[in-house]
């Protein structure tokens, strides 16, 4: 539970025109005013009902656009096959990458069981920053680690690490393997089939609970 918990918050606070945050946030600044954003929505009971489940939907969504660079996750994801797209393909994978985040991890809405958010450290490298933290239940403790760029003054999220596993370097491995033998635009395609799935599954589920 903790752990949905844990990426949920992470991929709210993980759409690409993202608002700018003051230039003088730190990058643990910068996580702990979007943990503490997501905690709120994840607090209200209202928006595990199903009946608001694409109200609190809409509400992680405007959080996200806030935080997250999805256009970096994207490049990171895909590696080095994305300095050879073009600029159509890429805004396209972008596009399909982000819904695909969404529908996994957005929609499914948990409720929030008052975990601790512990920030551990801070490193930051030039225009990169790490920020680790724990977060906390009665008998659990994850591990998270928060990676963050600076775009244009703001410290945005790319990728987040919890318990050694990334969010980016896994779905890298899934979309390497799929360009070694298809075209970006397969691998596109495939993203926007598995999304459809997870929308059905979801809208399914969701008439179940009516």
């Amino acid at each position: 539970m903790l752990k949905k918990i844990f990426f949920t918050a992470a991929l709210a606070c993980l759409l690409l025109t993202a608002a700018p945050a003051m230039a003088e946030q730190s990058p643990t600044e910068r996580v702990q005013e979007g943990v503490a954003e997501i905690i709120k929505i994840l607090s209200d009971p209202e928006m595990t009902l199903p009946a608001n489940h694409e109200k609190g939907l809409s509400a992680l969504r405007a959080t996200a656009e806030k935080y997250i660079s999805f256009r970096m996750a994207a490049m990171y994801s895909v590696g080095k096959p994305w300095l050879k797209m073009s600029d159509k393909v890429q805004a396209d994978l972008v596009e399909a990458f982000t819904e695909l985040l969404e529908r996994t991890y957005l929609q499914r809405i948990p409720s929030y069981g008052g975990e601790h958010v512990k920030y551990v450290k801070e490193i930051k490298a030039g225009k990169k920053a790490k920020v680790f933290t724990q977060f906390i239940a009665k008998d659990k403790k994850i591990t998270v680690e928060f990676r963050l760029a600076n775009i244009d003054g703001a410290w945005m999220l790319y990728d987040t690490v919890a318990e050694g596993v990334s969010l980016i370097a896994n779905y890298r491995t899934q979309f390497s393997k799929v360009l070694a033998d298809s075209t970006p635009e397969d691998l596109i395609a495939k993203i926007r089939a598995r999304t459809k799935e997870l929308s059905d599954e979801a809208r399914a589920e969701q008439e179940t609970k009516s």
